[in-house]
């Protein structure tokens, strides 16, 4: 049989693992891998919406391209190392979490995982099926009113539903497709929207009412991007070998976010600056933007390119909702979080108005939740030297290394709670502000402040109250990962 074959084979397989640890010998992915899922997975319509965000805030052109550059690099650099954890347990991100929050603590993890996977799902659905209506009427005149809208909801939901069922070997096919075809219009169409761009673009009003705290903004929802995929990560890195060079498979993840959210946000920005009225949605302003001879490829774009990313969260979401410890399997669990995620996408389709405002406050809420999640994993990461006992995390008993008190590690349950209520305190967004915003001019600092609070409070319960099960001992040793 031929090699061809038997990659043809794998990829027409469905993925018989869930979260069970995966076997040393069947770890035959690569950093690379990782680095394709990264990449392609940001060139989706639902993402460049995100990345048009500074621009629809009042920024000018350079202010936004700082703004976007300054928070990718924060949030790539950010979650590089967690995609170590996963290596290492050879399980997905929030059951992997269990070694610091508690094989039962785990569960902040999962819900986190679950909450972002849906609602980026919800986000790529959506933007998928505007570019189906808005790409439809320019090209054969159909209405672009709910119910085409519904029509291209079903096509994207249907087919990412698909990619997400077959698994691993599936999403990153479709991810590397994602990264040549879709990364290549996006990049094309820079050029067909140059004669329409100003490099002076000064911008409009502040959403914040000034500019620092409004380019803050900015490069926070920017960073929330790359801080979000903290808990996917996993998801590829457990079937990357021990033998595989960590720094390697950190380096990555890293570069892997940043080139494709940078290759994505930039020229979403540049399109978007270009636009007349900045209410316009982003998919509609885009393709009615475009000339009539571009319009079928960058329709391709949207369509298509929200399949890998809908397919990368529902595979996700799947994950985290069978570690919750259900006897469901992953291809169940899967096929219930695309009819959560549908219906979700059903009930915004009915008001695609406040999409925008939803947005902003859903990818804040998201990062102040995962920041001192990854920050307190990291930091956990360090005290135990990277040494983990793999199988005891799929132990839920009182047997179990991870079982500290009753399930839960107190001291991250505990700093990761009081970093969340940190980050709140000091979040400003266009729905919804801090009482501690006004204290340091209006800018926000809720994922700096949630991460370090969390991480600083965790290191210092972690020293005062210190737990056997992270120290590892001799008798052992031969159960814990290298």
């Amino acid at each position: 049989m031929s090699n061809q074959t038997v990659k043809m084979k794998e990829h027409s397989s469905i993925e018989i693992r869930g979260v069970d640890m995966i076997p040393e010998n069947e770890r035959n992915s690569k950093a690379s891998n990782v680095f394709y899922v990264l990449c392609g997975s940001q060139f989706a319509f639902g993402i460049m919406a995100i990345g048009s965000l500074p621009i629809v805030f009042g920024l000018g052109w350079w202010a936004a391209f700082w703004a976007m550059t300054v928070g990718l690099a924060i949030g790539s650099i950010a979650i590089g190392p967690i995609s170590i954890l996963s290596q290492r347990t050879g399980t997905n991100g929030a059951l992997a979490s269990g070694a610091h929050f508690g094989v039962k603590g785990r569960i902040i993890g999962s819900f986190l995982n679950i909450v972002i996977a849906i609602g980026f799902y919800a986000l790529m659905v959506w933007t998928g099926a505007q570019a189906f209506a808005a790409g439809g009427h320019r090209l054969f005149g159909w209405s672009e009113g709910t119910g085409t809208l519904l029509i291209g909801c079903i096509i994207v939901s249907v087919i990412t539903a698909i990619v997400a069922i077959m698994g691993h070997k599936v999403v990153v096919l479709f991810e590397k497709i994602g990264t040549y075809l879709v990364g290549s219009i996006v990049i094309l169409s820079v050029f067909i929207f140059a004669s329409k761009f100003n490099v002076s673009y000064e911008g409009g009003h502040y959403v914040l009412g000034g500019f620092w705290p409004t380019w803050a903004l900015a490069m926070l929802v920017i960073a929330s991007v790359p801080i979000s995929y903290a808990p996917f990560v996993g998801d590829y890195s457990r079937y990357i070998p021990n033998s595989h060079s960590s720094t390697k498979l950190a380096g990555a993840t890293s570069l892997g976010m940043f080139v494709g959210c940078w290759l994505a946000m930039v020229p979403a920005s540049f399109m978007m600056s270009t636009v007349k009225d900045l209410s316009t949605p982003f998919v509609t302003g885009i393709i009615g933007g475009a000339p009539s001879w571009w319009i079928a490829p960058i329709t391709i774009a949207g369509i298509f390119g929200a399949l890998p990313n809908g397919g990368l969260c529902l595979y996700s979401a799947g994950l985290s909702l069978e570690s919750l410890g259900w006897t469901l399997k992953r291809v169940t669990t899967t096929i219930i979080m695309a009819i959560v995620g549908f219906l979700l996408v059903f009930i915004g389709v009915q008001d695609v108005s406040n999409m925008i405002h939803l947005i902003d406050g859903f990818v804040i809420i998201i990062i102040v939740g995962v920041s001192p999640w990854l920050a307190i994993n990291l930091v956990g990461h360090y005290l135990v030297k990277g040494r983990y006992k793999p199988l005891d995390l799929h132990n839920s008993s009182s047997s179990s290394s991870y079982w500290y008190s009753s399930g839960f590690n107190i001291p991250a349950i505990i700093s990761w709670t009081i970093g969340l209520i940190v980050g709140l305190l000091f979040t400003s967004t266009s729905i919804f502000t801090g009482p501690f915003v006004s204290v340091v001019g209006g800018i926000d600092l809720s994922f700096t402040s949630s991460a370090l609070v969390g991480a600083i409070v965790y290191y210092a319960l972690t020293n005062l109250f210190p737990y056997r099960s992270i120290e590892v001992s001799s008798e052992v040793a031969e159960n814990i990962v290298p």
